[in-house]
C-alpha cells in the first residue's frame, strides 16, 4: 500500500537537500528513501528513475530562483546584470546544478525555459532575430557558469584536499614567488600582487560588460 505521506514533492525536496549537503555523487534513491523513512522501491511509484529525478531537481532549482517580472524601465543590460546576480547566488547555494545544467537530458525544463525567454525578450532591443537573441542569452549564461565553475571547483577541491597547496601558479607569479620561469608577456605582472585580478565576482562583471559591449557593437 502506498504511503500517503510520500509524494513527488517530498522526494524532490529531500533529494535537493541531500544534493546541497553532499553533492551529486552521494545522491542515491536509497539515501533519499532512508531520509524519508520509506523503502527505496516505493520511490519508483513517483519517480521512474534517478535520471528523471535529476531533471526534476534541476528544474526545481530554476523554479525557486526565478527572474523577476520585467520592469518597463529596464534595458537589456539591466536584464543581463539581474540574471548574473541571481544565477551567481544560485550557483553558490546549489553548486551541483552547474553540472546538471550542462547535461542536455537534465537542462531546459519548463522553468529554465521561462528564464531563457525572459533574457531573450531583453535582447529583442538589439535584434528582431530570435535565434540571434537566444544565442546572446546562451552566451551570457555560459560565461556566468564558466566563472562560477572555477570558484565552485576550487572550493570542492579545497575541501577534499585539506592541507594541500592551494595557491595557483598564476597567484604565485603575481605574489613574486613564481614556481617556474615567467613567460615574457606575463613578466610585467610578476610581484604586482593578485589584488582584484583574480577576484571571481569582478571577473564576472568585467567579462559580462565586455560581452555586452560586443553585442552592442555588432548591431
Amino acid at each position: 500500500m502506498a504511503d500517503p505521506k510520500l509524494t513527488r514533492t517530498a522526494i524532490v525536496d529531500t533529494a535537493l537537500g541531500l544534493a546541497d549537503e553532499s553533492g551529486l555523487d552521494a545522491l542515491s534513491m536509497r539515501r533519499i528513501a532512508d531520509r524519508l523513512g520509506v523503502g527505496a522501491m516505493s520511490l519508483y511509484r513517483h519517480v521512474p528513475n534517478k535520471d528523471a529525478l535529476l531533471a526534476e531537481l534541476t528544474d526545481e532549482v530554476a523554479r525557486r530562483n526565478p527572474y523577476p517580472p520585467a520592469d518597463p524601465g529596464w534595458t537589456w543590460r539591466d536584464r543581463v546584470r539581474i540574471a548574473a546576480e541571481i544565477d551567481w547566488r544560485l550557483y553558490q547555494e546549489h553548486p551541483w546544478v552547474l553540472f546538471t545544467f550542462a547535461v542536455p537530458r537534465y537542462n531546459f525544463g519548463p522553468h529554465s525555459l521561462v528564464c531563457l525567454d525572459w533574457l531573450v525578450e531583453g535582447f529583442a532591443e538589439l535584434t528582431d532575430d530570435r535565434r540571434e537573441a537566444t544565442r546572446m542569452a546562451l552566451s551570457v549564461w555560459s560565461y556566468i557558469a564558466g566563472i562560477a565553475l572555477q570558484q565552485v571547483s576550487a572550493a570542492m577541491l579545497a575541501k577534499r584536499d585539506a592541507g594541500q597547496e592551494e595557491v595557483s601558479g598564476l597567484t604565485a607569479l603575481l605574489e613574486g614567488t613564481p614556481r617556474w620561469p615567467t613567460p615574457p608577456a606575463l613578466a610585467p605582472l610578476e610581484g604586482t600582487g593578485s589584488g582584484d585580478l583574480l577576484d571571481p565576482e569582478r571577473l564576472l562583471r568585467s567579462g559580462l560588460a565586455a560581452l555586452c559591449d560586443g553585442f552592442a557593437a555588432g548591431r
